[in-house]
């Protein structure tokens, strides 16, 4: 075999497996797309915390919309307590879930999905001061996206990452356009 078939045979080896990742890569793509996204935590002085997640789906096929509907009410709660646990072996600290509830309504076409859970220690506690680090865990937004962490109403910021895009009263609001690293709200009790 000469140089230039084997270079042909190498030539046609290497597109074949390019083409065939494109094709896996698109047949692999969600059914649906994020329209938009909220999520709201509020914590308290104990390291529990309310989470609230809005979001709205659009998908272009009714039928994996109603599939999508179909699983996620068969698995919506085990499926999120799943989530924590591994959040916890990442974060090193037992995080339980105490409740959830969701739902799911359909809108002008979205499909809007709404999540709320009671939280314990999903905040560390140490000599009063509450931090809501997740380490390396990151939220990953779509461009109309807002995060709210609400710290109880006589609380003291000590610190905020990343930086938010306002703070109102106990409020604190980021509207990331990618992934965000999560929250990191330190806080105490006022005096």
């Amino acid at each position: 075999m000469n140089q230039r078939t084997l270079l042909y045979l190498l030539i046609a080896f290497v597109l074949f497996f390019t083409v065939m990742q494109l094709i896996g890569v698109f047949l692999q793509r969600p059914a649906f797309e994020v329209v938009y996204y909220r999520s709201r935590m509020e914590y308290d002085y104990s390291g529990n915390a309310i989470f609230t997640t809005t979001a709205g789906l659009f998908f272009k096929d009714r039928a994996k919309q109603q599939q999508y509907v179909q699983n996620y009410n068969q698995g919506s709660l085990e499926q999120f307590k799943q989530y924590f646990t591994e959040i916890s072996k990442r974060v090193g600290r037992q995080i339980e879930v105490i409740s959830m509830e969701s739902t799911i309504t359909e809108r002008a076409g979205i499909i809007e999905v709404l999540e709320k859970a009671i939280l314990s220690n999903v905040a560390l506690v140490v000599n009063d001061v509450i931090d809501t680090n997740l380490k390396d865990i990151s939220i990953n937004a779509v461009s109309d996206s807002e995060i709210v962490v609400v710290v109880p109403e006589d609380a003291v910021l000590l610190s905020v990452e990343p930086t938010p895009a306002k703070t109102v009263g106990n409020h604190i609001y980021w509207k990331p356009t990618g992934s965000m690293n999560f929250p990191r709200v330190v806080f105490r009790k006022g005096d």
